[in-house]
């Protein structure tokens, strides 16, 4: 059972799609943030969140420092944008893909926005698509 849990997770690490990088680099050139976090809250209908916003380099400099001590942080970069995975909460993610979806009007699609996709043998989701359940190994 362990050894079917780490071979999960060691081939599902955190996916960006080419939609989402496209949106991220265009929202980081705009707001001159240093970079994006990408964590887990408690909460919602489903028992986490999924939290993706952008952060200062303050605020990027204290998460570092609280909770990592000698461990590198997991970052995701593309084009001199950087996304932090949150420490506390990076195993909760394993195996999510961030994507992005324009509005479209003919496929009911009536918002753009990021929408987590969690991987299905680690996580369930409900319908909202921000709130997420670990499953039990």
């Amino acid at each position: 059972m362990i050894k079917r849990l780490i071979s999960t997770i060691n081939n599902n690490s955190i996916t960006i799609t080419n939609n989402a990088w496209k949106k991220i680099i265009e929202i980081n050139n705009k707001q001159k943030e240093f970079c994006f976090l990408f964590s887990a809250t408690s909460g919602g209908c489903n028992g986490f969140n999924y939290n993706f916003n952008l952060i200062s380099e303050m605020e990027y400099n204290e998460i570092i420092e609280t909770n990592c001590g000698k461990i590198k942080p997991t970052t995701l970069t593309k084009d001199n944008t950087q996304i932090l995975i949150d420490p506390v909460s990076e195993f909760l993610l394993l195996g999510t893909t961030i994507d992005f979806i324009e509005e479209n009007y003919s496929k009911n699609i009536f918002e753009s926005k990021f929408v987590f996709k969690p991987n299905k043998e680690l996580s369930a989701s409900c319908g909202c698509g921000i709130s997420f359940t670990p499953k039990e190994f």
